[in-house]
């Protein structure tokens, strides 16, 4: 309730977390659905919500089609890509090589063949390379590779890409000896990407997503110690 207030959109991984959002009072239209292993049911409520669904397999447009027709509304979609390369220093990767998320990059066109068929109402691309990086500099790249990868795969697209999430990625430090990240050289790197954005995708608006960011130094972690064992010294 207190972020949707401060922030441009919230991200949802669940039907359970799209009704806290509804709830809270965010906007649906600034609302985004991603991850894989979606229920049928929970694109049916996203549709019925008008929020916008990152699509993350072929198998997710059959129920979205279905859902948009059942209801007479449109169902709002964005492409989540597998990328073909990697976060450096993250976390998590969550792009290179086979992963959960997302469509493989050179499987997106023919995607993209499919939601024009289905008739879904594309809007743009989600792009998530990686979690908790530390690194101005890979961070960066990553940005850079995202933005080039999109404005290909836009060729494809079945109508102008409006919506491009170049993900997130954004550390914290939990560890002793760890930095916090240096914002100021991303910062002037985004600055660069949207002047670039506004000549190749012209209609686009560029979102970052920056959940632990945000939150997770706002708080202790909290727990009782229930053991305490030497293991080899």
């Amino acid at each position: 309730g207190h972020l949707a207030r401060l922030v441009d959109g919230i991200d949802v991984a669940s039907a359970g977390e799209l009704k806290i959002a509804l709830d809270a009072g965010a906007d649906p239209h600034e609302i985004s659905f991603a991850g894989p292993g979606k229920h049928d049911h929970e694109l049916r409520q996203a549709v019925a919500a008008g929020i916008l669904v990152n699509v993350e397999s072929f198998r997710e447009i059959a129920p979205l089609a279905a859902a948009a027709a059942e209801l007479g509304l449109p169902a709002r979609v964005a492409v989540r890509v597998n990328p073909d390369f990697e976060l450096k220093s993250s976390g998590m990767k969550m792009g290179g090589g086979p992963k959960q998320f997302g469509v493989d990059a050179e499987e997106v066109p023919r995607l993209l063949a499919e939601i024009g068929k289905a008739g879904l109402a594309f809007e743009g691309f989600h792009l998530f390379a990686g979690s908790q990086n530390l690194k101005a500099e890979s961070i960066i790249e990553a940005q850079q590779k995202c933005f080039a990868l999109a404005c290909k795969l836009a060729a494809d697209a079945p109508s102008p890409v409006r919506f491009l999430n170049l993900g997130g990625g954004f550390g914290i430090p939990y560890f002793p000896g760890e930095m916090p990240l240096d914002l100021a050289p991303i910062g002037a790197n985004l600055r660069d990407i949207v002047g670039q954005c506004s000549s190749a995708l012209p209609e686009a608006e560029i979102v970052i997503e920056l959940g632990r960011y945000l939150v997770g130094e706002a708080g202790v972690y909290v727990c009782r110690v229930v053991d305490r064992k030497v293991s080899r010294g």
